[in-house]
């Protein structure tokens, strides 16, 4: 029976990292959703004869089309968008959890977002609090991020989900699994006619996927600001080959290139308001912001969350001498300050980029960051500001932009959600410049 419910995943192309999959099929119809940062339950249609299964994930320039067979209780064949090719494979089974990724809002208008991070259970976030819940694989509920008990029980409904007794539906959101040069992303447009502010999102350091904007990808898309969050390049489902951690000219310059590309991109997709696309992205993306606003006119605003206006150099120094929240830092606050003051300007330098720009850019720093030095990116801006539509606040909080109790990442489970203001912050700031419409 090929009416029925199937999970799996599917790799596109074949050699990338595996995307998790969730597929309910009913006649001609079918529900499926992605994983972490990808789409989330979207209708499709449905073509079946026989044992033979063919349907097209919504995609730019071209859809995913999954076309297989069902042999030995198992749904297998090719999924491809245009010249990649890849292989997916399911078998009967629900997920859940996968299912209920989203974003869902109250007739009061609270809004809340299902996501899921590796290495964690399921979140529930509440918006714009950032309070997040850890979600138990029956769907209860915690108080905390790593608490999967203890605060309720989600119920599945047909036009969402229920929680401590608010029915919440689902929002339509319109996502398009999409291509832009070598990386790939997910495109989300809120509800409505358009045309739509739009936020590029820009990565951090290490070997991201579009896993880590899911929390910032769902509110900007619950106050209609449309979202494209991609694979960094050679990461995920992305081609091209990764440039590496390490902060070098080079590897910033590629990486602002990409981020030039999906702006010109969306300036030319229907339903994106072309005067109203920026970037928007946190750490290490603070400097490729920078470089990529002063070098693509089609950004029209910026939001760098802790992102650094120090050097690279002096960045790392704070790092290292701050632990990170790995470790405990190794001195106080001030005499670390001191020590990276004395050292000075190292590697590269965004205040040239930044003296270009004739943007709206607001940063969001926090007071107990031990990657990027607050103070010193402060003097920064206070120097770079005359001229500029530049501003910034800074939150109690660390680097994670999410608490840590203990002020290292070994307390997160603990954590009560992401910084207490932050998403506020962020929606306050856009509507004062216009780039989202007061209602």
């Amino acid at each position: 029976m090929i009416a029925a419910d199937w999970t799996g995943a599917y790799s596109l192309p074949a050699s990338a990292q595996p995307v998790a999959v969730s597929f309910r099929l009913h006649g001609g119809q079918a529900v499926v959703a992605l994983d972490r940062g990808h789409a989330s339950s979207t209708n499709v249609v449905v073509t079946v004869r026989g044992t033979h299964v063919r349907f097209t994930f919504p995609g730019l320039p071209s859809g995913l089309v999954f076309d297989g067979s069902v042999k030995r209780g198992r749904l297998a064949g090719i999924v491809r968008q245009g010249k990649l090719r890849g292989t997916f494979s399911l078998r009967r089974g629900r997920s859940r959890v996968l299912e209920l990724l989203g974003l869902y809002r109250a007739a009061d208008g609270r809004a809340v977002s299902v996501v899921r991070a590796t290495g964690y259970p399921a979140w529930l976030v509440e918006l714009p609090s950032g309070a997040t819940h850890g979600i138990g694989p029956s769907l209860t509920v915690g108080e905390r991020l790593g608490d999967t008990s203890g605060n309720g029980q989600i119920t599945q409904e047909a036009t969402g989900i229920e929680w401590r007794g608010v029915h919440y539906a689902r929002v339509a959101l319109r996502q398009r699994e999409v291509r832009v040069g070598v990386d790939a992303a997910t495109l989300t447009l809120p509800p409505g006619p358009g045309p739509f502010p739009a936020a590029v999102m820009v990565h951090g350091s290490g070997p991201q996927t579009r896993e880590e904007f899911q929390a910032f990808a769902a509110y900007l898309t619950s106050i209609g600001v449309a979202v494209l969050a991609d694979d960094k390049r050679g990461v995920g489902q992305s081609g091209g080959r990764y440039p590496g951690e390490a902060a070098t000219d080079s590897t910033l310059d590629v990486l602002a290139r990409d981020a030039q590309a999906e702006v010109r991109f969306l300036a030319r997709t229907a339903g994106i308001d072309p005067g109203r696309v920026g970037l928007f992205g946190d750490s290490q993306a603070g400097w490729i912001i920078a470089i990529a606003a002063a070098h693509e006119p089609g950004v029209r605003w910026a939001v760098p969350l802790v992102g650094p206006t120090a050097t690279v150099g002096e960045t790392d120094l704070w790092g290292t001498l701050a632990g990170k929240s790995q470790s405990p830092p190794s001195a106080t606050h001030a005499d670390m300050l001191a020590q990276v003051r004395t050292e000075g300007p190292v590697g590269f330098d965004p205040r040239p980029s930044l003296a270009k720009l004739a943007i709206p850019v607001f940063w969001v720093y926090a007071d107990d960051d031990r990657n990027v030095p607050t103070d010193l990116c402060i003097d920064r801006l206070q120097a770079l500001k005359p001229g500029h539509d530049f501003s910034w606040t800074v939150l109690h909080g660390t680097h994670a932009l999410l608490e840590l109790p203990s002020g290292l990442y070994s307390s997160l489970a603990q954590s009560r959600g992401f910084l207490d203001g932050l998403y506020p912050a962020v929606g306050d700031w856009l509507r004062s410049r216009g780039i989202v419409r007061r209602r």
